[in-house]
């Protein structure tokens, strides 16, 4: 409480820190990873005797003891290591769910079982479980970086569930899964932020491009596959993600467009021009030069270009 001029003010209201590149936060999230590491390397020493009861017991242990942590970290205002505290909590689940499912004998203990081959609904169920419980800790400490857990968990099981279409999946089904899972997640982040939520709507961006990404590598890099199905629609795209990234003010958007379609011109300048003679170092300056300009250009007039797309209300007159 302050006390001014003899009213008594109610206190400042702890603005809450976000991570951000300094050293402090380098720290944190670098020992969380280790500490996650650790966990799993730790309940991997355990024996595989009394049914899993043990490293059951050890994963319970470590759940409980990363979630208090955080509730106590948060409660003291500590937004990063309380958010990174629940993050461990989440990333320690699926060993929790896997040794439940050891001691009552139904999961898949078979060493020639491929779970991204063969369908298993255990190892798919403990996928959407542990994406479930991510998106719990997000709403109880609206620590973004949770999200970026569940939805990398939410693409793994997309990978896990192809098999139940179709036994020993190709190539293509899986590219096309990360596709179609990567599309829907952008959706999702571009609602988001339709709604204003756009730190929460940075992992959806990042990670479904990243997904989709994948997919259209595959597509260019597969031996036995048509190059042009991943080269195209990459270049096509990365022009549209790289256009309308400015407007909308998304660097995420703005790092996936430059690199996709600087990759793809670049693979079509390889395949029909000499690099080692003069015209291909020219257009190769020309295409940086293009980057550039485009670059000055989304600073100057990107916000006048949204506008014509986004009906602000009308001023009042005071």
């Amino acid at each position: 409480m302050e006390d001014r001029a003899g009213v008594v003010l109610p206190p400042t209201p702890a603005e809450r820190d976000w991570p951000r590149m300094d050293p402090p936060n380098v720290l944190w999230f670098f020992g969380a990873f280790g500490m996650g590491f650790g966990v799993y390397a730790l309940i991997e020493t355990i024996p595989d005797s009394q049914d899993g009861l043990w490293r059951l017991v050890t994963a319970v242990g470590f759940f409980v003891a990363f979630a208090l942590v955080s509730g106590v970290l948060l409660r003291r205002r500590w937004w990063v290591p309380g958010g990174l505290a629940a993050a461990l909590a989440v990333g320690t689940f699926p060993a929790v769910a896997v040794g439940f499912l050891q001691l009552i004998t139904v999961w898949p203990d078979d060493p020639f079982f491929r779970p991204l081959n063969d369908f298993s609904g255990y190892w798919f169920g403990v996928a959407l479980a542990t994406a479930a419980v991510g998106f719990v800790a997000f709403a109880l400490t609206r620590f973004p970086f949770i999200l970026g857990v569940s939805i990398g968990v939410v693409i793994v099981a997309s990978q896990l569930f192809v098999p139940c279409f179709e036994e020993g999946p190709s190539g293509d089904d899986r590219t096309t899964m990360a596709l179609v899972i990567g599309a829907v997640i952008v959706v999702a982040g571009v609602f988001l932020d339709a709604f204003g939520r756009r730190r929460e709507a940075f992992w959806f961006h990042v990670l479904g491009f990243f997904a989709a990404a994948a997919g259209l590598i595959w597509f260019t890099a597969d031996p036995g596959g048509e190059p042009d199905h991943g080269w195209v629609p990459m270049l096509i795209l990365s022009a549209l993600i790289l256009i309308v990234a400015g407007p909308i003010r998304r660097a995420t958007w703005a790092v996936y467009g430059v690199l996709g379609l600087y990759a793809a011109v670049v693979h079509y300048l390889l395949k029909n021009l000499n690099e080692n003679r003069w015209p291909f170092a020219l257009l190769l300056l020309a295409l940086g030069l293009v980057i550039f300009v485009l670059g000055m250009l989304t600073h100057r007039y990107g916000k006048a270009w949204a506008g014509r797309f986004v009906r602000r209300p009308p001023t009042l007159a005071p």
